[in-house]
């Protein structure tokens, strides 16, 4: 029976290497020189990513999460590689005072509650029926009106709000892919970091009306009974695995949705004067919404007109364009081409590498974090040699450091020993890469293992390309998305049409600041038995340029939460921060293991908290 289960372990991992387009048995150098080709079809990110995330360990002491993670790692990093009321009127709102109200024994399970929510504002079935829904407002400050406003919301994940003063517009909106602002002066900014996240949540819960959050990996957890000025009202924290927090707060008694609280914009909202909707089966619909800023006065919106299942289409979210005029194809193209020389030189840099792996509950609560700090010594044609220096905030000493110290010389003496071989196979691997690529090219096939810029050129269209200043740059910013009505003709297109993001390139240099990625669809091979992958994976990762001008990582994060054969598989939630780049040559005898400092700069990571 063992026997058995071995070789059904065995076979099926030899599905995946095929999916993927790995070999047979690649060796644990083999194999991240096939990854790394991986990334290197588009971007320079990938490299470091992926040692990372292997750990520089052998493919057998890799986990089955860990093997279907890099997988997944390979195809949405490969896209931009070696590099990862209920419309409201303003990105909502900060906590305001309230007090705990006297808890009962156990708190009511989040999905009880929305379900009540449901139920008060007309049934679930009535309310998954609005596709689509335009607001509008005239806007109060105090007991005089200054303006007028328009929200719009479209399933599944997209929000856009509008609010015109006398002295100018202000717009916001968000989806899957981007969050964006433009002020009344005209100045458009691509959102990141921990405003990013908030705005694409709560325009995701709005779109959905909270009916099928669950299937969009949502979590929710009900953390508190509070007291309003209306009433006793539940907590109900929604959350992502990237970080993404928003608060919202339903009565006890009338089960309608109060108050959402937005740490992250420091943003509240009130909802009150809900009033059945006669153009979409008497839903209620708060028609009196109070938005309040830390720091600033709040501003009443009060409904006039609202409009249900209009067709609203998707390019109404999308941002302004601002760079009419670029050819967003060849910028890419030539992103692409400059990698070349850039991946030669990556292994004469050594660096200090943080990484953060969190375990966080189904309600999004912070179970464990572990984190550890590693010297790296990229080695070509191989894995990097990873020294661990620090664990959890402690420095690595006495025997355990002996022991480590010991364990990177053989490392760097195995290298040595090993180089040629490695560069025969590096060598034989690239020949045979280039004789499939040229018969490939002479029966005009589209069937390439890798995934190639030219398969992502077929399967996205460019959104909305822009000039905007990012950490003290000039940076072309566009949205990527599936190409309307695109069919995939194999696994791969399949999984790349389902990602949608936003990319910050540098005009200048033709290198990839920043990339966002994530998955709006959730993704499965054999039918969900070999990988079940769900909607919401994301990877974000950032460069920064050093002294020589070269870019090197800088920043990557990564979420995801999958299934693998039926088995095995778990949320996947790991940040790595590189620093302290040091310029060595590429061979093994140019290392010297010094101790180095071990404080790595602080950099954004997503926000958890205890239970």
């Amino acid at each position: 029976m063992f026997g058995k289960r071995t070789a059904f372990y065995a076979a099926c991992r030899r599905t995946v290497r095929k999916a993927c387009g790995f070999p047979g048995a690649p060796s644990q150098s083999f194999l991240m020189l096939s990854l790394r080709k991986k990334f290197i079809n588009f971007f320079a990110f990938g490299k470091a990513s992926l040692t990372a995330l292997c750990g520089g360990k052998p493919q057998a002491q890799v986990d089955t999460c860990l093997r279907a993670t890099v997988l997944i790692l390979v195809v949405l990093t490969a896209v931009f590689p070696n590099v990862l009321a209920r419309s409201l009127p303003l990105p909502v709102l900060t906590t305001g005072a309230q007090k705990k109200a006297s808890a009962p024994a156990k708190l009511p399970a989040a999905d009880k509650i929305v379900e009540a929510y449901l139920k008060a504002i007309g049934g679930k079935k009535r309310v998954a029926a609005i596709r689509d829904a335009s607001y509008e407002w005239t806007v109060h400050l105090e007991d005089s009106r200054i303006g007028t406003a328009k929200t719009q919301i479209r399933s599944p994940a997209s929000f856009r709000s509008e609010i015109a003063y006398a002295n100018g517009h202000e717009l916001a909106a968000a989806n899957a892919g981007s969050a964006w602002t433009r002020d009344r002066d005209g100045k458009l900014r691509t959102l990141t970091g921990d405003e990013a996240k908030s705005a694409k949540l709560q325009a995701l819960l709005e779109a959905g009306n909270l009916v099928d959050y669950k299937k969009l990996n949502v979590l929710a957890r009900t953390v508190a009974l509070v007291d309003l000025e209306s009433g006793p009202a539940y907590a109900v924290e929604f959350s992502t695995r990237n970080g993404a927090r928003l608060r919202y707060l339903f009565s006890l008694n009338s089960k309608l949705l109060m108050r959402i609280e937005d740490d992250a914009r420091q943003l509240t909202t009130s909802f009150s004067e809900y009033r059945p909707q006669p153009a979409i089966a008497n839903i209620l619909q708060a028609h009196r919404v109070r938005v309040s800023a830390r720091g600033a006065s709040a501003l009443t919106f009060l409904l006039e007109r609202s409009t249900y299942n209009q067709g609203l289409a998707i390019a109404d979210f999308d941002p302004p364009r601002t760079a009419e005029a670029l050819d967003v194809v060849k910028l890419l193209r030539e992103v692409s081409q400059n990698q070349d020389e850039l991946e030669k030189r990556f292994t004469e840099y050594a660096f200090l590498q943080k990484e953060i792996d969190r375990e966080i509950s189904s309600k999004g609560e912070l179970k464990k974090e572990t984190t550890k700090v590693f010297e790296v010594f990229p080695i070509a044609n191989r894995a990097a040699v990873m020294k661990l220096i620090s664990e959890n905030g402690v420095v690595l000493s006495g025997e355990r450091l002996a022991k480590e110290t010991r364990r990177v010389e053989e490392e760097f003496e195995k290298a040595e020993r090993d180089k040629d071989k490695n560069q025969q196979r590096a060598d034989k691997y690239r020949a045979e890469r280039e004789r499939k690529r040229a018969s490939r090219a002479k029966e005009n096939s589209d069937t390439d293992d890798d995934v190639t810029i030219s398969q992502f050129l077929k399967v996205h269209e460019f959104v909305s390309p822009r000039l905007e200043r990012f950490r003290d740059r000039d940076a072309v910013v566009f949205d990527f998305r599936v190409k309307p009505g695109f069919k995939p003709s194999n696994r791969e297109e399949s999984l790349i049409s389902k990602l949608v993001g936003v990319a910050w390139i540098d005009p200048a240099d033709k290198q990839v600041i920043r990339l966002e990625a994530k998955l709006a669809e959730g993704f499965k091979m054999a039918g969900g038995l070999l990988v079940n992958l769900r909607p919401g994976a994301a990877f974000m990762m950032e460069q920064t340029r050093v002294a020589e001008g070269l870019w090197l990582p800088r920043l990557a994060q990564m979420n995801l939460s999958v299934k693998v054969l039926l088995f095995g598989g778990g949320d996947f939630n790991k940040t790595i921060e590189w620093s302290d780049y040091k310029h060595f040559g590429s061979d093994v005898k140019d290392f010297k293991l010094d101790t180095p400092k071990t404080d790595v700069p602080a950099v954004e990571s997503p926000p958890v908290r205890k239970p």
